[in-house]
C-alpha cells in the first residue's frame, strides 16, 4: 500500500510505502544481523534490511528461516501468529 510522500526533517518529501503482514528477524545486535545476512540459506530468504538489527523476510519463508537460525544453535522466539 503506496500512503504517498510525507515530509522529511529538512523539508523535503520521502516516498514511503506501507506494508502488511510481513515478517521480521530483530536481532539483538547489528553483528547477528550480519552473520544472518553472511549465510547463504538465509541471505536469499530476507528482502531488505530496515535497520542494523531488523530483517524484512521475503513472503512464505519464515518456516525455513526458522529452521536454519535453530541450525545456527539461535532459539528463536515467534511473536504474532505464523499462517
Amino acid at each position: 500500500m503506496d500512503i504517498g510522500p510525507i515530509r522529511g526533517g529538512g523539508g523535503g518529501r520521502l516516498p514511503v510505502k506501507l506494508h502488511k503482514r510481513v515478517c521480521l528477524v530483530m536481532t539483538e545486535d547489528a553483528v547477528l544481523a550480519e552473520e544472518i545476512l553472511a549465510r547463504k540459506k538465509l541471505a536469499g530468504d530476507v528482502v531488505g534490511r530496515l535497520t542494523e538489527r531488523i530483517l524484512l523476510v521475503r513472503p512464505g519463508r519464515i518456516e525455513s528461516v526458522l529452521q536454519e537460525l535453530q541450525k545456527m544453535g539461535h532459539t528463536p522466539q515467534v511473536a504474532g501468529k505464523i499462517a
